[in-house]
């Protein structure tokens, strides 16, 4: 018997190192193909698309998010704009932010992966809520430069937007932080977004304040003062500085060397308008039109790159046969929802079902018992008429009253067992018998109607059921009450007046009267007193 056990055993062990050999391994595939992504070494859709299939069903929170950030990478470096947003949106689905190891560094690139095909694809405000998200989680995850350079684009956003004052107050905000905590390069090179705004509203000394901060501490210029290749935009930027300080000759120095060393449309442009304005300035038409036609020459080349690039996005934007691939992994991902909700469904069927039976079975039990209650009463209601029409014949009958006293003691104790969780407060009980059906069949009978024996064994039984101190009380054997006594005493109890009663067991008025007396006398100890009274002291009785 050991030795089977032991093979199940032993095969489940195997089974689970398998598991856990291959997980390990995966998981070293995952932070290499992260390394080839950080290091800008290209990798393909499928080799992701076999870590995020692999981790959505083994992996945590953290190894899917990566998984997904990843595939979305590959979309992205493939020109496929739509599915690289759609795999960015998975990756932060899966981030559990909750979690105190959940990886918010991580969770930040995803972030500004999304910001940085939001600003390509002109949509600003996108670009602004997303690198706001990009920075919070930096900030969670600890990582201090990773925030502020997730602050530092906003100016782009700002800038777009027509919102000038709002680009400045981020370089200048950023600009201090970034000195706060060290980055003194950072600091250095973001002041270079802010010169040309500081120049176009007129703020030279400030802008002069940059670009000596600017060139000196972003490590961007040789020691000659040239900027590094493909930034040579700047030249324009310092060449407009001079042009609107009236220096011109540097300002020609600065727009001539643009057009010397910036080889794309972008630069000519830029360095051919800055000379035309120049030479408008020195009123000299002919270089005026000479610049300005070439400026415009390249605007116009300028405009057809950037319409190419714009159908480029569009085209990237609409690629059908990737929303087909979306439409697929959608219609996955409901299928997985429903097959839920069914077994939601049916879970709560169970627990509804099996409530159900416990709420029958409950009430069965309750219903048995009321049964039972009711005929403990029948029986102590007998018994009690019995005794009551026995007392008028006391000597008589001596040992049989004994008897049934016995019987009435043995089944009020009965009743009082079974009343035991039926128990209400003294507003509950009046209300109760205002209620009942013989007190409702009593009202409605016409004023100097008798009842009949069948009416008062009903009171006599809402009596016993409901007023058990009451019910002893009078029956006590010192007070020697009879059938026509206690009936009194239970009309009285329900409210009803000495006339009405004197009419519903039909005797006289001066009947009732002697009976109210008799009752204050022998149960109360008054000796002398009124049907009124007498109602009031019953009243109190429960």
């Amino acid at each position: 018997m050991r030795q089977l056990l032991a093979i199940p055993l032993l095969l489940l062990t195997l089974c689970c190192c398998t598991t856990e050999r291959h997980r390990t391994a995966m998981r070293q595939g995952l932070d290499s193909l992260n390394h080839r992504n950080r290091t800008d070494q290209p990798f393909t859709v499928q080799e992701a698309d076999s870590f995020v299939r692999f981790f959505d069903r083994h992996g945590t929170a953290n190894d899917r998010l990566l998984a997904h950030y990843l595939l979305g990478r590959a979309y992205y470096e493939a020109g496929e704009a739509p599915m690289a947003l759609e795999c960015y949106h998975d990756a932060i689905e899966c981030a559990d932010t909750t979690d105190t190891d959940c990886d918010f560094a991580q969770l930040s690139r995803v972030y500004a992966q999304m910001a940085e095909v939001f600003y390509y694809q002109d949509l600003y405000r996108q670009l602004l809520e997303h690198l706001r998200q990009a920075a919070k989680y930096a900030w969670k995850g600890k990582d201090t430069l990773a925030a502020l350079m997730c602050y530092e684009p906003e100016f782009f956003a700002y800038k777009n937007l027509g919102m000038r004052d709002s680009a400045l107050f981020i370089i200048e905000d950023v600009f201090s932080k970034y000195n706060q905590y060290g980055y003194l390069t950072n600091a250095a090179i973001s002041v270079g977004l802010a010169i040309r705004i500081l120049i176009e509203k007129g703020d030279y000394q400030k802008a002069k304040k940059f670009m000596d901060i600017y060139e000196s501490g972003s490590g961007r210029f040789d020691t000659k003062g040239n900027i590094e290749p493909k930034r040579e935009i700047y030249y324009k930027v310092k060449g407009l500085y001079y042009l609107y300080n009236n220096i011109l000759d540097s300002a020609e120095y600065f727009f001539r060397k643009e057009l010397r060393y910036g080889k794309d449309f972008n630069n000519q442009n830029a360095g051919a308008k800055g000379l035309a304005k120049l030479y408008q300035k020195l009123r000299c038409p002919d270089s005026v039109a000479k610049y300005a036609l070439y400026a415009y020459a390249m605007s116009d080349s300028l405009y057809k790159q950037k319409a190419t690039s714009i159908v480029e996005n569009t085209q990237s934007l609409y690629n059908y046969s990737r929303y087909k691939e979306i439409a697929r992994r959608e219609h996955e991902k409901v299928s997985a929802e429903k097959k839920k909700r069914q077994t939601t469904i049916i879970l709560s069927l169970l627990i509804s079902s099996l409530g159900l039976f416990v709420i029958i079975k409950l009430l069965t039990e309750r219903k048995k018992r009321h049964v039972q209650y009711i005929h403990t009463l029948e029986k102590l209601e007998r018994t009690q008429s019995e005794l009551l029409q026995l007392r008028e014949h006391a000597d008589e009958y001596e040992e049989l009253i004994a008897e049934k006293k016995r019987q009435l003691s043995l089944q009020q104790s009965e009743l009082q067992k079974q009343r035991i969780q039926q128990l209400q407060d003294h507003t509950a009980i009046d209300q109760h018998l205002k209620e009942s059906d013989i007190y409702q069949t009593l009202q409605k009978k016409q004023y100097g109607q008798k009842l009949t024996s069948d009416e008062l064994h009903e009171c006599r039984r809402l009596i016993i059921e409901n007023l058990p101190v009451f019910n002893s009380l009078l029956l006590s054997k010192q007070y020697k009450l009879n059938e026509k006594d206690f009936n009194v005493c239970i009309l009285f109890r329900l409210g009803f007046k000495s006339k009405e009663v004197s009419c519903m067991l039909d005797v006289t008025q001066g009947r009732i009267s002697q009976i109210c007396s008799k009752i204050l006398k022998q149960v109360f100890e008054r000796e002398t007193g009124r049907a009124a009274d007498l109602i009031n002291l019953l009243c109190e009785l429960y």
